[in-house]
């Protein structure tokens, strides 16, 4: 269970383990079982925008206005959404953490410019190439209430925020909330490893960083959440 004062800052200090609440994750890391950090870049945000647009075609209703004095229209609700992410901040220097099948994990430091242009070289791959092709953003919130609307153990109303458990924003719902439902997604639990948890799935659609005096590199990322269908059938 990880805790954490801010969103946007830093869960830990060692270079080797999981150091911030947001970062990305290489659709390799999904086939492995190793520390928190593998096939992830961790990421220093200061912006963070989570949008939602509902999808549904609305139409007025013809005479609706005449029969009751006041006019209204009819909507087609087919359970259609877009979701994506923007974030935006500082990359550091970081440990780069890299497997590769069963190979031993390969750990490099690698300098903030290098991490950008790894940043860039994913985002230029295509969802086949899946040890460069990056397939899911983690942002970890701190929670309170659990799947059926009951306090985490140990966790109340009193519970300051910086002792809260983390869990990875989803646009899943609680099981309560899907009686009408016929599959339900799966609500995030904190007591899910972090090998285990589920961030969301997409793809990086954006990203511009600029090199900066004083060797500062800024980015701005616009991640799409979706389902992706890798042309090499996997």
């Amino acid at each position: 269970m990880v805790s954490t004062t801010d969103i946007l800052g830093n869960v830990g200090s060692s270079g080797y383990g999981l150091d911030s609440t947001i970062f990305l994750q290489f659709d390799t890391a999904m086939k492995t079982t190793d520390a928190a950090i593998t096939n992830r870049i961790m990421l220093r945000c200061n912006t963070c925008s989570i949008t939602t647009n509902k999808i549904a075609n609305s139409t007025p209703l013809p005479f609706s206005g005449l029969i009751r004095g006041e006019s209204t229209a009819i909507v087609l609700d087919l359970g259609m959404a877009s979701k994506s992410v923007n974030i935006g901040g500082v990359i550091h220097d970081q440990i780069i953490s890299r497997r590769y099948g069963s190979d031993t994990p390969i750990y490099v430091s690698m300098t903030a410019q290098e991490i950008a242009q790894l940043l860039h070289s994913s985002v230029d791959s295509s969802f086949i190439q899946k040890n460069q092709n990056i397939s899911q953003l983690f942002i970890m919130i701190p929670s309170r209430v659990g799947n059926s609307y009951s306090y985490h153990a140990g966790i109340d109303e009193n519970t300051p925020l910086d002792e809260l458990p983390l869990i990875p924003f989803t646009w899943a719902s609680r099981d309560n909330d899907n009686t009408s439902a016929s599959l339900t997604s799966d609500f995030p639990n904190p007591g899910d490893s972090l090998q285990e948890i589920k961030g969301i799935s997409g793809y990086i659609d954006n990203i511009r960083t600029s090199f900066e005096p004083g060797n500062l590199v800024t980015f701005d990322i616009g991640f799409q959440e979706s389902f992706n269908i890798s042309l090499s059938g996997e």
